[in-house]
């Protein structure tokens, strides 16, 4: 288990063109291999994942991020694919916020 005070998020841009982003953690944020799960969220879906706790509120509270399309979740990474409407501008702050909620640690941030 994690103890430290922070999470530390490694962007990495380079992944699957200009809407996709991968957000590497230092922190377990999913139960299961890998899960993914495509906005607008049925819960259904969400329901018979094996994310746990931290993983089913992180998806909860992307689904509310309008111009995410689709997110894979792994025990330390998330992906996130936006529609090719919005800028990353628009929806970086959301997205870091979200994880830092839902793991309850402040976020440092490293870009790749």
């Amino acid at each position: 288990m994690c103890t430290h005070e922070t999470l530390v998020v490694k962007i990495d841009r380079r992944v699957g063109g200009r809407n996709f982003r991968q957000y590497n953690v230092h922190e377990r944020i999913s139960d299961s291999g890998m899960e993914i799960f495509e906005f607008p969220l049925n819960p259904f879906l969400l329901q018979d994942s094996n994310v746990g706790y931290i993983g089913h509120n992180l998806i909860l509270k992307l689904n509310d991020i309008d111009g995410i399309e689709q997110v894979a979740l792994k025990p330390f990474c998330l992906y996130v694919e936006k529609n090719s409407a919005f800028t990353w501008k628009e929806l970086e702050s959301d997205i870091l916020f979200t994880l830092e909620s839902a793991v309850g640690k402040p976020v440092v941030i490293k870009v790749r």
